[in-house]
C-alpha cells in the first residue's frame, strides 16, 4: 500500500480545519497563552498582580478562541480586556500585542464591510491614544520618538489588516468557484435529464410508428389470407409468410429501441431508415394490396445536397404513417407518394381516396400518429397539412421539411 503524498495530507488537514474552526482556534489560543506565560512581565510583582495578569491572559485567550464563531462579540470583549490591561499595567506586553494583531486580522476576515472599517479605525485610534497620551508607556517625552513608534505600530496593524483582506478575498473566490461548480454540475445534470427525456420521447415516437406499420400490415395480410385460404392456398401461404417476416422485423426493431432504454448495457447502434429505404417500404405495402405509386423529383445536379439523417428518418416515418393510415381507414386503395427535393427542403405529399368507411377529418387529424408526425416535423421547423383536398376529393398529407445546409 503506497504512502499518502504530502499534498494529499495537506489537503485533508486543510479540509478538516475548515470543518472544525472552533477547535483549531482553541489550539491557537492555547499556543498564545503559553507564549504569554513564557514572556511573563511581572516577575517581581505581588501574587495579586500575577493572578490578575493570569486572569486577563485566560480571558483574552478565551475570547480569541471564539473569534471566528462569534467574531463581533469576541472582538468587543477583547477590546474591554485590553483596555483594562493597558490602563492597569501602563505598558504593552506580549498579551496586548498578540491580541491587537489577531483582532486586526480577524476583523478583516470575518466581519461585514461596515464593521471592518469601524474596527480598523478604532484600532488605529486606540493605538494612537496609547502611544501619544499615556506617558507611562514610553520612558521619554520626545515627540519624534513617539511619532516614529506610532507609525511603526500603524504599519504593523495595516500589514495584518492587509493579510486579513487577502485571506477574505481568497476565501470569497474559493466560495465563488465552488458555487460556480455547483451551478455547472446542476446545469449538466439538468441537461442530462432533458437529453434522456428527449431520447425517450424519440423512442416512443419510433415505437408508435413501428407498431402502427407492422400491425396494419399484419391485419391486412391476415384478413386477405383468411378470404384466400379456400380459393387460393398459395396466396394464403404468401400472406402468412409476409405476416411472419413483418412480425420478425418489427420485433427486432422494437428490441433495438427498448435496448436503448436499458442504462446497464452498452447501446447497439444500427442505421436508421431514410430516403433510400422508401422503395422497400412502398414495395412492402404493395404486398398488402395497397396500390402505391412513388414519384420523386430530384434537384438538379448543381443543387444536389444530401439531407441530414434526422430529416431522412422524419420523411420515412411520415410516409410510413401515411401508408399505415391509408391501409387502416381506406383499405387497399390507390395511394400516391410524391417527393420533391430542392436545396435545403423536402416536400412530401401523400394522397389517397377516403374509402368506403367515412372518417371525419378532425378525427383523423387528432390521432396519435399525426400528433407524432407534427412533433417530428416541428423539430425541423417544418409544416404539416392534413385534410381533404377540395379540388381532387382525396385525402392529402403534405409536409415540408427544411434543413440548414453546411
Amino acid at each position: 500500500m503506497s504512502a499518502p503524498s504530502p499534498r494529499s495530507f495537506a489537503a485533508r488537514a486543510k479540509s478538516w480545519s475548515l470543518a472544525h474552526v472552533f477547535f483549531v482556534d482553541v489550539l491557537w489560543a492555547l499556543l498564545w497563552f503559553v507564549l504569554m506565560v513564557a514572556t511573563w512581565p511581572l516577575a517581581s510583582a505581588s501574587p495579586t498582580d500575577s493572578a490578575a495578569y493570569l486572569a486577563l491572559a485566560v480571558g483574552c485567550c478565551a475570547t480569541l478562541s471564539a473569534r471566528r464563531v462569534r467574531p463581533l462579540t469576541a472582538l468587543a470583549a477583547l477590546a474591554a480586556l485590553l483596555a483594562v490591561q493597558v490602563l492597569w499595567m501602563e505598558h504593552f506586553t506580549t498579551l496586548s500585542v498578540i491580541c491587537v494583531l489577531v483582532a486586526t486580522y480577524t476583523s478583516q476576515t470575518e466581519l461585514s464591510a461596515w464593521w471592518r472599517r469601524v474596527v480598523l479605525v478604532l484600532l488605529l485610534l486606540g493605538t494612537a491614544v496609547s502611544v501619544l497620551f499615556i506617558p507611562e508607556l514610553f520612558y521619554t517625552e520626545n515627540l519624534g520618538v513617539k511619532i516614529t513608534s506610532l507609525l511603526s505600530a500603524w504599519t504593523t496593524l495595516l500589514l495584518f489588516a492587509l493579510l486579513g483582506t487577502v485571506r477574505r478575498h481568497n476565501r470569497e473566490e474559493v466560495d465563488r468557484l465552488r458555487e460556480h461548480t455547483r451551478l455547472l454540475r446542476a446545469k449538466r445534470e439538468q441537461e442530462l435529464r432533458l437529453s434522456a427525456l428527449g431520447e425517450r420521447t424519440r423512442i416512443a415516437r419510433e415505437m408508435h410508428d413501428v407498431l402502427a406499420h407492422s400491425l396494419n400490415v399484419i391485419v391486412a395480410q391476415a384478413d386477405g389470407g383468411r378470404y384466400a385460404a379456400r380459393s387460393s392456398p398459395d396466396a394464403a401461404v404468401t400472406a402468412l409468410e409476409t405476416i411472419g417476416r413483418v412480425g420478425r422485423e418489427s420485433a427486432g426493431e422494437l428490441h433495438r429501441l427498448l435496448g436503448v432504454l436499458r442504462e446497464d448495457r452498452e447501446r447497439e447502434l444500427s442505421p436508421m431508415p431514410g430516403l433510400g429505404e422508401l422503395p422497400v417500404l412502398v414495395e412492402e405495402y404493395r404486398r398488402t394490396g395497397l396500390r402505391v405509386r412513388l414519384a420523386q423529383e430530384d434537384p438538379p445536379s448543381h443543387e444536389e445536397s444530401s439531407p441530414p439523417t434526422s430529416v431522412g428518418l422524419t420523411v420515412y416515418r411520415l410516409v410510413q404513417q401515411s401508408l399505415a393510415n391509408a391501409l387502416e381507414h381506406a383499405g387497399p386503395v390507390a395511394v400516391t407518394v410524391h417527393l420533391t427535393r430542392s436545396s435545403g427542403l423536402i416536400v412530401v405529399t401523400v394522397t389517397n381516396p377516403v374509402g368506403p368507411e367515412p372518417h371525419e377529418p378532425g378525427e383523423r387529424d387528432g390521432g396519435h400518429g399525426l400528433i407524432g408526425m407534427r412533433e417530428r416535423i416541428a423539430l425541423h421547423g417544418g409544416t404539416l397539412e392534413v385534410g381533404m383536398d377540395e379540388t381532387t376529393g382525396l385525402w392529402r398529407v403534405r409536409a415540408s421539411v427544411p434543413w440548414e445546409e453546411t
